[in-house]
């Protein structure tokens, strides 16, 4: 029984806040208005062009900006780089001209990396503490100043060939 008195005074007392928070307002709590066919069929057409509009969409002008790098990717102005630009000849087939790497041949970007990194890579190859046999026939035969200047000349190139 007691518990029947406790819910039906929690059921007035929520019936009770509820007309308050009612009254508070000067809103209904729902408007009815009467449909209006001549808005809605507006709505409608309004909406099917603009699907119309959407399936068939004008063609769009696509420009096509060539650029065209005048000069060389880098100035040759030392001996040094003049020598390291020959000797990259024989890379540009796996490294690329630009030194942006070939994902297909598994080969690095070398562009713009630092040139105390390509020395020592280089030069790690060619004394067998790192060993890459596609690397092996390229560096096995280079001077100290091969490297030097090869990788004078990679680090100078534009970096990821960009």
């Amino acid at each position: 029984m007691a518990r029947l008195l406790i819910f039906l005074f929690f059921l007035a007392g929520l019936a009770f806040i509820m007309n308050l928070n009612h009254e508070k307002s000067d809103k209904p709590l729902a408007k009815p208005e009467r449909f209006n066919f001549d808005k809605a069929k507006e709505a409608h057409e309004k909406k099917v062009a603009e699907l119309e509009k959407l399936k068939n969409p004008k063609p769009v002008e696509k420009k096509v900006e060539v650029v065209v790098q005048k000069g060389p990717l880098v100035e040759l102005v030392s001996d040094e780089l003049k020598r390291g630009h020959d000797l990259y000849a024989k890379c540009i087939l796996c490294h690329g001209k630009r030194g942006e790497g070939k994902k297909s041949q598994k080969a690095p970007a070398v562009g713009g990396q630092f040139e105390w990194y390509l020395k020592t890579q280089i030069t790690n190859m060619r004394d067998g503490v790192r060993i890459n046999k596609v690397m092996n026939p390229y560096v096995r035969k280079l001077s100290d100043q091969d490297i030097a200047d090869l990788s004078l000349y990679m680090s100078k190139l534009p970096y990821m060939g960009k």
